[in-house]
């Protein structure tokens, strides 16, 4: 017959976690209570060429905070000086296409080789006059089966080999 063991297995583990996590915790604050290094890190400081005093320290993060705010400003005037033309892709058959606005009625023009592509990426870029270009190309809003993904493959081979900075906004995608 099978007897129950007198004493549980959980008497002499629960102590034991607990040492176990004290140790671990004690691990954890010996850099903090560790022996200080006798202002060796204010001799490397100051032959790095780094400044101790504070007022000079804030001096710097200040001068460091408008150089960011200003590389910002640089950065959001040149997002509206960008150019976006549209491409999208057809969810029926996966081609590419673009409305040509030039006319009195846009036109839907297809983009079917790379030697179309070409054309309205020199034509988007020659329109800009020398502004920054980003094409946005958007995929199909309803689940269709297209592009397949060697057409995938081809449109972003287009835009590369013209070295054509580009998005492809695909909600579907996994983010």
């Amino acid at each position: 017959m099978i007897q129950s063991p007198r004493r549980a297995v959980t008497r002499f583990f629960v102590p034991l976690i607990d040492v176990l996590i004290l140790l671990f915790c004690m691990f954890l604050l010996l850099p903090i209570v560790s022996k200080p290094d006798d202002g060796k890190a204010a001799k490397e400081a100051v032959e790095t060429g780094l400044p101790t005093d504070v007022k000079v320290l804030q001096e710097r993060l200040q001068m460091a905070e408008a150089r960011v705010r200003s590389l910002m400003a640089d950065r959001a005037r040149e997002a509206e000086r960008t150019i976006v033309p549209v491409l999208q892709v057809d969810g029926r058959d996966g081609k590419l296409f673009y409305y040509d606005k030039s006319g009195p009625k846009p036109s839907r023009v297809d983009v079917e080789t790379q030697a179309d592509a070409q054309v309205f990426i020199d034509r988007q870029k020659q329109t800009a006059k020398g502004q920054p270009v980003h094409f946005l190309i958007l995929m199909p809003r309803e689940l269709s089966g297209y592009p397949t993904g060697p057409q995938r493959k081809q449109y972003k081979d287009w835009f590369d080999q013209r070295k054509a900075a580009y998005t492809i906004d695909d909600p579907w995608a996994a983010k």
